[in-house]
This record gives structure tokens, C-alpha cells and sequence, in this order.
């Protein structure tokens, strides 16, 4: 049995603004918190197995980050070209890389964004894998210990999928069972199997009819890509006749169990479909500004009682799996539309912590207290550039607006600590730069 006391830290409940708890306990057993300030204490204290303590007296304690929208299999493609557009993007960059992955090379590039993740304090990833060799994501997600909800890519189009990425419907779904039946389920939980059909562009009718029956039967997240570019939606109505969610809801892919990448080229139809169906739209600030394709609209989806969580899409159009950016850009990006609306540092911490895990289906809503997943992350205001910290009652904008990764003292996972301050390796997890490079050069010489 796990035992772990963090000792003395703030508590940031996240419930409401007010839920702030100063200079408290929380003891947690085998990845479940089990009690909050004295009752802690005496959990804590009862004779049996070691307590792992955490001193953490002025540090902030709150809710893990949730990066619900990744590409791990393109954290070897960060620093790529620059200047292209979604669609031009995809196929001279992403795609051909994706095809030159194998198995030792796509682990690689998991445990580099894994290792990224945990050190900026993220405990769950929905993580949108490439077509093959899905196993080696798993591996890696749980020689990690995070919370992992992924698997194999859906691309089955002949007329926009490369052939070296395209399986057809029956074999993309059969894939999809076979790690189900694998992997599913395992590591105490942590580990779970989404239906992804990359987007309409490259996945005919019957292969997204065919994902969303799956993901109804088997009860799992179904996780693609909309709206993300004009000529996206171009592609998709010229084909369909349809706008891109008003498709995805025709063929019943628009359920409490969706999590739609980008959405920003949509109207008030789709915003209420989407919040009809009780899907979750995740919105990817930076993604979408190296890709100028535009800015979510994020006020408007939220009025129509859309939830919406935080990703930062693949380091491939990213380059950075940093929550802090993601919610740093999410609270400014409003103020620049015309006419501006705003978005409040509290509005985008739930984002990136409870609305991601409300999307990914983790349970109840995160809380600090008795009976709640133990997946934290501890900040500490003292370390980088965040101080002074005085001049509002809330730590809600000193986190949003100033802190970074480097004010990330530990993350928690399960009641376990997968990361700590100053832990370069992120405990054994992290390639080397020479593991790295050496994967990045079987991939280039396979691209060529």
C-alpha cells in the first residue's frame, strides 16, 4: 500500500475562486486522498506501511494539469518548417514523419513528450498517436506513470490518405480492439484506449460511422480533429455538402464521450450541437497561431454551454507541451478579437486541470478532498520569475499569467511522485540527446 502526506501546502481546490485552504494536509493511499488538514494528520500518523512525506509548506497545491489534445508520435518533429498552413503542413512534414516512425523510434519520441509533460506538471495526456506500432505508446505511457488515454489513428481515405498511413476501415478498427483487449484498462486504470479518427478528411463515411458505433459500444472517448482550417472545412463540403461538426453530428459522432480538437471555424449551429451532445471542444492557442489558422472561439462556446479544455496539440506545431503557455495564450487571445470578450486566469486553470478531466472522462470532477484521484501538481511561487505574489488575494493570475515549468516543485500521479524539482532525467524517463538524435536520424534516412 502507497502511503504520501504533502505536508503544510496551500490548497487550491478549484471549485470555486474562494476554494483556497492555507497551510493544510492531505494524506493519500494507494492513489485515492483519504484525508485533508488534521484528519490527514492522523491518516498519516496510524502505524503500517512508510508514509512518503512531502514538505510543502508555501507551495500551491492544486489539481494535475490536463494536456487533452497530443500528438506524442511528433515530439521528433519539433523545429520544422515554418510558414505552412494546416493542409500543406500535414503532407510535406507530419505525415511523411509519422510513416518513417518504427517501433524503437515512435518510443523515443513518447518518453520525450512524456517526460516534457510530467516535468510541467501534467498527469493525464489524451494523446492522438499516428496509424502503427501503438504499442510502443503504451509501453512508454506506462513505464511513465501518467494517466494515458490514446491509441491507434483512423485514416482510411485513398483520395487524401499517403498509402504508407492509410489502413482501411476493417483494419483500423481491428486495431483499435486489439489494443483494447491489450492494454485497456491496465496499470491500476491508468491506461486507456480512445477511438480516433484522425478528421474528415481522411476518413470515409463508413470508417466514422464505424467509429462512432465502437466508441458507443465498448463506452471509450472518441477524439478527432474539426474545423481547424478553411480549407479543411472546404474539402469536407465539397464532399459532404456539410460544415465540418454538422457532419460529425449526422453520423453520430458528437456524444458525451467526444473530444473535438480546434473548432474554430464554426457557427452558433454548431456551437449548440456540440453543446446538445454534451462534446468537448479542446482548444490548442499555440497550434493555432504557428498554423495561422485562426482563433477559437472560446467566449461564444462557453455561453452556449460548451465545455472546453486546454491542449497543446504535437511539439510539431507547437514545439513547446507547456500548460502554462496554453493558458497564458487562451486568456489573451480573446482581448484581441473584434469586438474583444475576456477569459479569466481562474476561467483557463479549470480549463487545463478539471474541464480537461471532465473531457477525458476521469471520474468526478477533480477535488482536494476525502475519496478524489490523488494527481496533483505542487508549485512553488518562490522559484523563476513569478514573485511578487502580494498584490492580489488570488494565486490565480500569479499562475496563469507569470509562472512557467520552472515553478513546477512536483507532480503526483496516483498518489505516486512521477517528477521533482530539479530531476533532469524525470526519473529515468527522459532520452538522452543522443538517443534522440540517433531516432531523428533512422527517420530522416527512412524519409528519404
Amino acid at each position: 500500500m502507497s502511503r504520501l502526506l504533502v505536508e503544510g501546502g496551500t490548497l487550491l481546490g478549484l471549485s470555486d475562486r474562494a476554494d483556497i485552504r492555507s497551510d493544510t494536509d492531505l494524506y493519500a493511499e494507494n492513489g485515492t486522498i483519504r484525508g485533508i488538514g488534521s484528519e490527514g494528520k492522523r491518516l498519516a500518523s496510524i502505524p503500517g506501511e512508510p508514509v512518503e512525506k512531502i514538505p510543502a509548506r508555501g507551495k500551491w497545491v492544486l489539481p494535475g494539469f490536463v494536456q487533452a489534445h497530443l500528438h506524442l508520435c511528433q515530439t521528433l518533429l519539433r523545429n520544422g518548417p515554418e510558414g505552412l498552413d494546416l493542409l500543406s503542413w500535414l503532407g510535406r512534414h507530419v505525415w511523411p514523419g509519422e510513416a518513417a516512425h518504427d517501433p524503437e523510434t515512435l518510443a523515443v519520441s513518447a518518453r520525450l513528450g512524456l517526460s516534457e509533460c510530467l516535468a510541467a506538471g501534467v498527469t493525464a495526456v489524451l494523446d492522438m498517436g499516428t496509424v502503427r506500432h501503438s504499442d510502443s505508446l503504451f509501453r512508454a505511457a506506462a513505464r511513465s506513470g501518467i494517466r494515458y488515454t490514446g491509441g491507434n489513428v483512423l485514416m482510411d481515405d485513398p483520395e487524401t490518405t499517403p498509402p504508407n498511413l492509410r489502413a482501411t476501415a476493417d483494419e483500423g478498427m481491428a486495431e483499435t480492439e486489439r489494443l483494447r483487449a491489450t492494454w485497456h484498462g491496465k496499470d491500476r486504470g491508468r491506461l486507456r484506449v480512445a477511438v480516433q479518427p484522425r478528421f474528415a478528411v481522411t476518413s470515409t463515411e463508413p470508417l466514422l460511422r464505424a467509429a462512432a458505433d465502437y466508441s458507443a459500444r465498448h463506452d471509450l472517448i472518441l477524439h478527432t480533429h474539426a474545423s481547424e482550417s478553411r480549407g479543411e472545412i472546404d474539402l469536407v463540403r465539397g464532399r459532404t455538402g456539410l460544415a465540418n461538426i454538422e457532419w460529425l453530428d449526422r453520423l453520430g459522432l458528437l456524444t458525451r464521450r467526444t473530444c473535438v480538437a480546434h473548432v474554430i471555424h464554426a457557427d452558433s449551429s454548431d456551437w449548440a450541437a456540440l453543446a446538445r451532445s454534451e462534446s468537448s471542444v479542446v482548444h490548442c492557442p499555440s497550434s493555432n497561431m504557428r498554423l495561422s489558422s485562426g482563433v477559437c472561439p472560446v467566449s461564444e462556446l462557453k455561453r452556449a454551454g460548451v465545455r472546453v479544455a486546454l491542449g497543446s496539440d504535437g511539439a510539431a506545431c507547437n514545439d513547446r507541451l507547456d500548460p502554462f503557455t496554453e493558458m497564458r495564450l487562451a486568456t489573451f487571445l480573446p482581448r484581441t478579437r473584434v469586438p474583444p470578450s475576456s477569459l479569466s486566469a481562474f476561467a483557463a486553470l479549470r480549463m487545463a486541470t478539471v474541464e480537461g478531466s471532465a473531457a477525458l472522462g476521469l471520474g468526478p470532477e477533480p477535488r482536494l478532498a476525502a475519496g478524489a484521484l490523488c494527481d496533483l501538481v505542487l508549485l512553488d511561487p518562490e522559484a523563476g520569475w513569478a514573485l511578487p505574489d502580494a498584490w492580489s488575494d488570488e494565486p490565480y493570475g500569479a499562475i496563469v499569467y507569470a509562472m512557467g515549468r520552472e515553478n513546477v516543485f512536483a507532480t503526483i500521479v496516483d498518489g505516486v511522485v512521477r517528477y521533482r524539482a530539479g530531476d533532469t532525467t524525470v526519473g529515468g524517463l527522459k532520452p538522452t540527446a543522443a538517443e534522440v538524435r540517433g531516432a531523428v536520424a533512422r527517420m530522416k534516412a527512412g524519409m528519404n
